[in-house]
């Protein structure tokens, strides 16, 4: 009985999946440059756009895996970002998050 149940545990804890990126969406290094980002996009400013994508801001790619570190009531989501042994948090839409 304490084999299965043993067996049963590991299974369920590798069968747990990493919060991943969805990819396609904005993500920012702060909170603030992340509403900039926002902003820019729904009044369709591609100048402020391209500058926040120079400056503090990137479109993410899918597949990278990431802790979740906060949430608002707005759709927001901080996050920690892991590609190889670095880490970086940013800010993104929480629909960015595939969990």
């Amino acid at each position: 009985m304490k084999k299965l149940l043993v067996v049963a545990i590991v299974f369920c804890a590798v069968q747990v999946q990493a919060e991943t990126l969805k990819g396609g969406y904005g993500a920012c290094l702060t909170e603030e440059l992340f509403d900039q980002l926002s902003q820019a996009a729904v009044k369709k400013d591609e100048q402020g756009w391209q500058y926040l994508l120079n400056n503090g801001c990137i479109i993410t790619k899918s597949g990278i895996q990431v802790s979740v570190l906060d949430t608002t009531w707005t759709g927001k989501a901080k996050v920690r970002a892991y590609v190889g042994d670095q880490a970086v948090v940013l800010w993104t839409n929480v629909e960015n998050i595939q969990r």
